[in-house]
């Protein structure tokens, strides 16, 4: 996969081929490393050589054994110049060769001067031209990238951890941190249970083998996702491994592996003033980073706990990255106050920890689940009250509403009030309408499955409560979205200027609950 953007870039003025090396002093042996090496306790095979009690490597077998690491870095050869790059950060893009295993026994090799330019500082590496190819001391490079190597003389292995070798030191710089994180931050699409575009948002990744965080609402009502990464490669999302509908978070895993991934930091040592980044795709421009500072903690809002942050975010944003100066992520952005300036809101990153992923859930299964989840927590008639939004008196500008609301609106003689709802399952759809309105009993409530096969109107009866209103009993025969509409019946007689208040609310019961 080619990663496009630039990250800390390590310039090395060499070349691969012996020719472009000033060898020095006569030659040594170098004998085939026969300790096994381990990278993140799994084990890995590749061309190593014994020198001088030290172990030498390519830099392409050691980036390629890190890729989808926190310390995973590039290795490109830039012809004009004559000089290798080395990129922290970035997803290394195999070239073919890499990861083989010495071929024979003893070789020769002679000493290749080298420097290595870091951030502006030239630093001395010696390395060994082996038959044509150049290799590194091992703690020399490691050492570089801040990368934990350690030495077991009893089982004669190497072991590389990357997860011991965060970068605690200075803090970085914005341009830093997106160069280190970018390609762990992906962009979402869902579609619903016709194949349609449906809803868009950012995620991304936790582990390489494709563990990924988003925010539950982006999931919604979703039957598939694709994943866009920074270089516009796409991936599926293969399911669900856990959620949190009142969180609203979701843990996802995406079809692939070896991805790159941000590592986590602790959200509770977080505090009011620290300087933080978001990145998203806020209305679908993917990647993008915003800078700003916590302005609060435990913002508590509808009982769920929130790192309240100035950094800009926008729809788009929610499941994106809240990233800390060292580059560690903190938090999943999720909302903003539309009613204010700059009152934007993450979940800590420590509530992932709180998560069940031993289930897989499929999108459809996923559905199911949470639509029964929903309907076992709905609002009761007049707890939950929407109000009516305009314009809807087409049925493309159809309001959607949630199982359990009571909605509250206003109905012209020519008006025409249309809504819908998703049932995740087949089940039973019901609505009550009521008003006290001179007119309203000259108003129908019609009902129709999304593919308009199936139609039922509502029908005037006495309710539980003694009050009269529009009873409608719907049966759901398949998941989708379903519709009412509202309004005047043609052939009565009703004056134009006639203003009716109404509520009504709306209950679906999926197969298999009582009703």
């Amino acid at each position: 996969m080619k990663i496009k953007n630039k990250c800390i870039t390590f310039v090395v003025a060499f070349a691969y081929t012996i020719s472009n090396f000033v060898s020095v002093g006569a030659a040594v042996t170098a004998k085939p490393t026969t300790s096994k090496i381990y990278v993140n306790g799994e084990q890995k095979s590749c061309a190593a050589y014994y020198i001088n009690g030290n172990n030498y490597f390519k830099l392409r077998d050691l980036a390629y054994s890190l890729n989808g690491t926190t310390q995973q870095f590039d290795v490109e050869w830039d012809a004009e110049r004559h000089i290798v790059m080395l990129t922290s950060g970035k997803r290394y893009q195999p070239v073919g060769g890499e990861m083989e295993a010495v071929k024979g026994d003893v070789r020769s090799a002679n000493i290749a001067s080298s420097n290595i330019i870091v951030d502006g500082q030239t630093v001395h590496v010696q390395g060994y031209n082996i038959e044509n190819s150049t290799y590194f001391k091992l703690r020399d490079i490691t050492n570089i990238f801040g990368i934990s190597v350690t030495w077991n003389d009893k089982s004669n292995t190497i072991n590389i951890e990357t997860g011991q070798a965060e970068h605690t030191g200075r803090n970085l710089t914005a341009k830093e941190i997106y160069n280190r994180c970018n390609d762990a931050i992906f962009y979402i699409r869902t579609y619903d249970i016709d194949g349609d575009a449906l809803s868009s948002g950012s995620g991304f990744f936790l582990e390489k083998d494709g563990k990924a965080v988003t925010n539950f609402h982006v999931l919604e009502n979703a039957y598939s996702a694709v994943i866009t990464m920074a270089d516009g490669t796409d991936y599926n999302v293969k399911g669900i491994l856990g959620y949190d509908m009142k969180g609203d978070l979701a843990i996802l895993q995406v079809d692939g592996n070896g991805f790159p991934f941000l590592s986590s930091g602790d959200s509770d040592e977080m505090t009011s003033g620290e300087k933080i980044y978001a990145i998203g795709s806020p209305m679908g421009l993917s990647n993008t980073i915003s800078e700003g500072i916590v302005s609060g903690i435990n913002r508590t809002i509808e009982n769920i706990p929130y790192i309240q942050i100035t950094a800009a975010i926008s729809h788009g944003s929610s499941g994106g990255a809240l990233l800390n100066e060292k580059g560690q992520v903190v938090g999943i952005t999720s909302a903003g106050l539309a009613t204010g300036q700059n009152l934007n809101f993450a979940i800590p990153i420590n509530a992932i920890s709180t998560l069940d992923t031993s289930s897989f859930y499929t999108f459809e299964e996923l559905v199911k689940e949470y639509t029964l989840q929903q309907y076992h927590e709905r609002s009761k008639p007049f707890e939950k009250v929407v109000l009516e939004e305009e314009p809807n008196d087409l049925l493309e500008m159809s309001q959607l509403i949630e199982n359990g609301d009571s909605v509250i609106g206003k109905l012209s003689a020519s008006d025409l009030d249309n809504y819908y709802v998703f049932c995740g399952s087949s089940g039973v759809l019901e609505v009550y309408c009521y008003s006290d309105a001179e007119h309203f009993d000259k108003v129908a409530l019609l009902a129709e499955d999304m593919y308009g096969k199936i139609e039922m109107l509502g029908e005037f009866a006495e309710m539980e409560d003694g009050e009269t209103g529009i009873y409608l009993l719907m049966p759901v025969l398949e998941p989708g979205y379903y519709h009412f509409m509202l309004g005047a019946e043609p052939d009565k007689d009703i004056p134009k200027d006639t203003d009716m208040n109404y509520v009504f609310y709306y209950q679906f019961t999926p197969e298999g609950t009582e009703w």
